[in-house]
C-alpha cells in the first residue's frame, strides 16, 4: 500500500510514518520543513516538502497513493488547509482519508478548533471519498509544557480547574491511525479516542509526586488568566482564545468520558498515564 501522511513532522505524524514504514508500506511524508523531514527519512519513507495550501504540490505527491492520513495543526486557517489537502487527494485519485480530527468536533462546539474540525469532517463526507474520523481527547504529551516548572519548583498550572479528562497518549492515536489506514473495518465511522481513565490534574500531580519522589502541586488558573498569559507571551489572540475556551470546556466536565475505541481498533488497552510518565515524561523532567 502507498500512503501519504500530512503533518508528518508533528508528534502524531512522526509516529504514523514510522509505524507504516515498519510494516513495509510506502509512505510519502509531507511537511513544510525540509530539515524536520530529513529527521524522519528512512526505509520506505519518501519525504516531500510541501505547504498544505499548495494543492498542486500535494496532489503531485499523493499520486498513486491509496490512503491519505490527514493531520493538520491547530491554526486559524486549519479548515482551509484541510480543504486544500482534500482537494489534492481527490485530484490524485486517493481512495480514502483517515482524518485525525478533534474531540467532540461539532459546528456548535466550544472552541474554534472544535468548529473547524466539524467543517472539515463535513467536507470529507461530501467529497465522496471513503473516510475514518479519529477524534482524540486531550494529549498526555501536553504535560511537556509543564516539564520545566515541575522540574524546578514542583508545580504546574493549567486552566482546566478541577475537571477530569479522558486524556490519551499520542502514541495510541498514531497506532489507531495506522490500523485504520491498513484496514477498511472502520470506514465510515467516527471514533472518539481516549485513554483508559478520566483523570484530573490534581490526581496527575499526586501520581507525579510518587513517581518523581518529590512534592508536585497543581495550581489551576482561570481561563481568562490563561488567555492573558498566552497572548502576552506572543502566541497571538487566536491561540490565546483557544487555550481559554478549551480550559473552560474541560473545567465544566466536557472531556470527562472514556471509550473503548483504542482497544477495539488496536487490540490492546490504551496507555495509562503511569506508562506515559515512565516512558516519556519523567526522562524529560530529569533533563529540564
Amino acid at each position: 500500500m502507498s500512503v501519504v501522511v500530512t503533518g508528518a513532522t508533528g508528534t502524531i505524524g512522526r509516529d504514523v510514518v514510522r509505524l507504516l514504514a515498519e510494516t513495509g508500506h510506502e509512505v510519502r511524508a509531507l511537511g513544510r520543513s525540509e530539515a524536520k523531514l530529513a529527521e524522519i527519512d528512512g526505509p520506505n519513507v519518501a519525504p516531500v516538502a510541501a505547504d498544505n495550501l499548495d494543492t498542486a504540490a500535494v496532489s503531485d505527491a499523493a499520486k498513486r497513493a491509496d490512503v491519505m492520513v490527514m493531520i493538520t495543526a491547530a491554526a486559524p486557517d486549519a479548515a482551509a488547509q484541510a480543504f486544500s489537502l482534500l482537494s489534492a487527494a481527490k485530484q490524485a485519485g486517493v481512495r480514502k482519508v483517515v482524518r485525525v480530527s478533534a474531540i467532540k468536533a461539532a459546528p456548535d462546539g466550544p472552541t474554534d478548533n472544535t468548529r473547524q474540525h466539524a467543517q472539515t469532517e463535513a467536507d470529507i463526507c461530501a467529497s465522496g471519498l471513503e473516510y475514518v474520523f479519529l477524534r482524540p481527547s486531550y494529549f498526555m504529551q501536553n504535560m511537556f509544557m509543564a516539564a520545566e516548572t515541575i522540574a524546578g519548583d514542583g508545580s504546574f498550572s493549567f486552566a482546566m480547574g478541577e475537571g477530569s479528562i479522558g486524556m490519551i497518549d499520542t502514541r495510541d492515536i498514531a497506532a489507531c491511525a495506522m490500523h485504520c489506514t491498513l484496514s477498511d473495518q472502520w470506514n465510515g465511522q467516527t471514533l472518539e479516542l481516549t485513554g483508559p481513565e478520566s483523570i484530573s490534574f490534581d490526581e496527575i500531580a499526586r501520581r507525579l509526586a510518587t513517581a518523581l519522589k518529590k512534592p508536585v502541586s497543581y495550581n489551576p488558573i482561570t481561563p481568562q488568566a490563561a488567555y492573558e498569559f498566552i497572548d502576552g507571551s506572543g502566541w497571538g489572540a487566536w491561540m490565546a482564545a483557544l487555550t481559554r475556551d478549551y480550559g473552560a470546556a474541560y473545567a465544566s466536565g466536557w472531556g470527562d468520558f472514556v471509550t473503548e475505541h483504542v482497544a477495539q481498533i488496536t487490540g490492546r488497552a490504551p496507555s495509562s498515564f503511569e506508562r506515559f510518565a515512565a516512558d516519556m515524561f519523567q526522562p524529560s523532567v530529569g533533563s529540564a
